[in-house]
């Protein structure tokens, strides 16, 4: 009998949702450096975070993974509300 991975398919498609979450918040901090509203280096701190927390968490912890995904999600919409 094969050994069986400890990853459950959904797990998977939860990090790959991490993923590609980070991506987009990613991005959103670029964009707003590009248009000035944000400095470079505020940029570059914040993508840095960003990376790690995506580097760092444990991909098994399902509720982690959740948690992280939700508060990326909120920068997300606060990246990309209005500007003063």
């Amino acid at each position: 009998m094969a050994p069986q991975s400890a990853w459950r398919s959904n797990d998977i498609v939860a990090y790959y949702a991490l993923r590609d979450v980070a991506d987009v918040a990613t991005a959103a901090v670029l964009r707003l450096a590009a248009g000035g509203a944000i400095s470079r280096d505020k940029a570059v701190a914040e993508v840095s975070v960003i990376r790690h927390e995506l580097f760092d968490v444990d991909a098994f912890d399902r509720s982690t993974l959740d948690t992280l995904i939700d508060r990326l999600a909120h920068r997300i919409a606060e990246f990309s509300g209005p500007r003063p």
